[in-house]
Parts: C-alpha cells; structure tokens; sequence
C-alpha cells in the first residue's frame, strides 16, 4: 500500500436511534478491537477522538494500563496494538498530526451504513490506496452513524457494508475489521 493510512473513531457528530446529535460515549473494548485490526492491516494510527473530558481520562487509562509494564508482562500483542492509539478531543487534531507528518492534509474518507448516491466502492478505494501516495483517515462512526453534514464535509462516501440480508447494523469494532479486510487484506 502505498498510501499512509489512519482511522478515527468519531464519538461526536453523531446520530442517536432518534435523529438528535449527540456525543456517544467510549467503550473499552471498542480501543482494544479497532487498534488490533488496524495494526494487523498496516494503519499508522489510530484515532480515538471525544470532546468530553471524562471520556478521555477513561481512554487514557486503557491504554496506559497496557503501555504499563504490568500490562506488556500480561499481553505483549495488546501493548503493541495500543501503540498506535492517540486520544484526540477533536478531528481537526487528528488532521493537523497527520498534516504535520506528511505536510498535506489527508484525504477524509467517511463511513455509513446508511445507502445513497456518490460512494466510493471498496475496490476503488483499495486500488486509490495502492497507488496513491496521499495520506487517507477513515472515519468511523459511533451510535447510529456520523450526522449527515459531517459526511457531507468530506472527500469520499465509502460504500456501507451489505450482508446477506435486510439487517444492517453492525458494531464499530466489526466494521472496521471488515473495511480494512477489503481495502487493505490480501
């Protein structure tokens, strides 16, 4: 791949099941399960990003539980995958460190389970990412999906992920894994 890659797991602007904008909160598992796809499928780094104070004490104890000593003694690979995790309080932090590292801002790529017009399939974002030396952040919804105007703001639409039937409400943590399986797998 020649493209440098990131993820960002967006807690806010995000839907509520009632169409209110809310902030979600973190969950555990979901910093442990998306650092472990991305640093499986080649991702520089990865971004957990919630504007809320107690949300970020609570990822930075996570993580800093497993850069512990205590934690690497216990799960070396956990200690790795959680080497690529920046908490961020907003997503334009996580452009401008990315921004600072390859003097371009990267191409947004936003996600959605959600169908409609102008999408990127998963073929042509993995073949732009073989060959496109351009930095691309994945983001990553939370609750039921990053709020429309916030889509709307940037470069590609990826195509949502369509099972074998009508349900189609996967969690964060599966998702990921599945995208970065088909953009950046064998």
């Amino acid at each position: 791949m020649k493209a440098s890659l990131y993820v960002a797991l967006m807690h806010y602007p995000v839907y509520k099941k009632n169409g209110k904008v809310i902030t979600t909160s973190i969950t555990p598992l979901d910093i442990h399960d998306i650092a472990r796809s991305c640093l499986t499928f080649g991702v520089r780094r990865y971004f957990v990003v919630n504007h809320l104070p107690t949300m970020q004490h609570l990822a930075r104890r996570i993580t800093g539980f497993w850069s512990s000593d205590y934690g690497a003694n216990y799960n070396r690979t956990r200690t790795d995958a959680m080497s690529i995790v920046r908490i961020k309080e907003h997503l334009e932090d996580c452009i401008k460190d990315i921004e600072k590292e390859h003097a371009k801002k990267p191409l947004l790529v936003a996600t959605s389970a959600r169908t409609g017009p102008d999408r990127i399939g998963f073929h042509d974002l993995s073949e732009r990412l073989k060959n496109d030396d351009a930095p691309y952040l994945i983001l990553l919804g939370t609750g039921w999906g990053l709020i429309d105007e916030f889509i709307n703001r940037c470069d590609l639409l990826l195509d949502p992920i369509h099972g074998s039937g009508d349900y189609n409400h996967l969690s964060v943590r599966s998702a990921a894994a599945i995208i970065l399986d088909r953009l950046c797998g064998n």
